[in-house]
C-alpha cells in the first residue's frame, strides 16, 4: 500500500466540509436507498481524515522538511515519507547525507515499505564528490531483478537530492561504475531523472480515458480502441492499463482479445520513461493466431499512450533474458510502432 502525507490544514478542512455536508444532506439521501450508501461512503471517508489528521506517528508535511523515499513492499514504486529532517538548518551536506543514509538502510517501524539502503540489497558506504553523492554496493546490487534495480537508484536519488550542495547520485559496485544490462554504465542521476507521480488520494474512485490496442480478426493488425475507465485512485496507470488489456475487447469494441486471460502480472512501474512489465510465463503461450508483433506491441503502444512512458521493457518471472514464444528476444526496449495499426 502506498503512503502519501497530507497536510494537517487541508485534513481538517475537508474533514469539517465532509461533516457539513453530512448534516445538511441527512435527510434528503435518507429518502432514497442509494444516497444512504454515498452517506456512509462519506462518514467513512470523514472518519479516515479525522483519524489521519491526529495520528502521532505521521510527520505532517511541511516547507523545509525532507520527504524520504522507501520501496513499496509490492516493489512496484517508490513512496514518500515525511521526516523531521530540517533542510533550512542543514548547513552541512555531509552531516544532513549520514541521517538520510542511516534512515534509508532500515524501514520504518511505523510504515510498511522496504528500505532501499538495507543490508540485503548489497549496501556499503557513500562518498562525496563535488556536488554528488557516490553510493556503493556490493555485487548483490547487479543480481537484483531489474525492477528493483531500478526502483533503490530512484528512491535514493530523491531521497539525496533534496539536500542543499547536493544535485547528482552515482552508483558503483566494489568501487566501479554500475552497469545495465547492456553493459552501459549508469551515469549520474539527477531530481529530474524520475517523475514522482504520488497523490492525495485515499481509495477514492475516478475516472479516465485510456487508449488501448487490441487485434483484428486475422490477428495481424491492432485495432484502436477507446475506453472510459472507473478505477481506485489508488492504482497506477500502467498498471490499470495491463489489467484492462487483460480484460479484453468489451461490448461494442470491435477488436479481438491479445494477452492470455491466464497471464499475472507480477509487478510494473515506471521510471525515467521506462515502464517495466514484470508477467508470468503464462503470456509466453499463444493466443489463437495473433503474430507476434501485434501481442507485443498492443501492450507497447497502450502503455505509451499514457503521455509518461517512452519505452517498454518486458520481463518474465523477473528476468529479462527470455524469448517469446522461442523467437523474439525480450531483452530489449521497446517503442511504439504505428505501422502495425490497422487504419479505421
Amino acid at each position: 500500500m502506498k503512503i502519501f502525507s497530507l497536510h494537517k490544514t487541508l485534513l481538517t478542512g475537508l474533514h469539517n466540509r465532509l461533516i457539513a455536508g453530512l448534516r445538511n444532506g441527512l435527510l434528503t439521501a435518507l429518502r432514497n436507498h442509494k444516497a444512504i450508501c454515498v452517506i456512509i461512503s462519506l462518514m467513512l471517508a470523514a472518519s479516515l481524515l479525522g483519524g489521519c489528521a491526529g495520528r502521532a506517528d505521521s510527520v505532517p508535511e511541511e516547507p523545509g522538511r525532507l520527504r524520504l523515499y522507501y520501496i513499496t513492499t509490492d516493489i512496484d514504486g517508490v513512496m514518500p515519507v515525511d521526516s523531521d529532517i530540517d533542510l533550512t538548518q542543514a548547513s552541512d551536506p555531509g552531516e544532513c547525507l549520514s541521517e538520510v543514509a542511516s534512515r534509508l538502510r532500515e524501514a520504518p517501524d511505523a510504515v510498511a515499505c522496504l528500505a532501499p539502503l538495507s543490508e540485503a540489497n548489497g549496501y556499503i558506504s557513500y562518498v562525496i564528490k563535488d556536488d554528488q553523492a557516490i553510493f556503493d554496493f556490493d555485487e548483490r546490487l547487479p543480481a537484483l531483478d531489474r525492477i528493483t534495480s531500478t526502483l533503490i537508484r530512484a528512491a535514493v536519488t530523491r531521497s539525496v537530492t533534496q539536500i542543499n550542495g547536493l544535485s547528482s547520485v552515482s552508483f558503483t559496485v566494489l568501487g566501479q561504475p554500475l552497469l545495465d544490462d547492456n553493459g552501459m554504465v549508469v551515469g549520474a542521476l539527477g531530481a529530474d531523472s524520475y517523475i514522482d507521480n504520488a497523490g492525495l488520494t485515499i481509495n477514492a474512485d475516478e475516472r479516465t480515458q485510456l487508449t488501448l490496442y487490441f487485434t483484428n480478426e486475422t490477428g495481424d493488425k491492432l485495432v484502436k480502441v477507446s475506453r472510459m475507465v472507473v478505477y481506485s485512485g489508488n492504482i497506477s496507470m500502467d498498471k490499470l492499463v495491463l489489467n484492462q488489456l487483460l480484460l479484453g475487447p468489451q461490448d461494442g469494441e470491435n477488436a479481438y482479445p491479445v494477452m492470455n486471460p491466464e497471464t499475472k502480472v507480477i509487478n510494473v512501474t515506471t521510471q525515467d520513461g521506462t515502464c517495466y512489465v514484470n508477467l508470468d510465463s503464462s503470456f509466453l503461450s499463444p493466443l489463437y493466431n495473433i503474430s507476434n508483433d501485434v501481442a507485443i506491441y498492443s501492450i507497447v503502444n497502450s502503455l505509451i499512450e499514457l503521455g509518461s512512458v517512452n519505452r517498454v521493457q518486458f520481463l518474465i518471472d523477473s528476468d529479462s533474458d527470455a524469448l517469446f514464444r522461442e523467437t523474439v528476444s525480450l531483452n530489449t526496449q521497446f517503442v511504439r510502432n504505428l505501422d502495425i495499426i490497422e487504419e479505421q
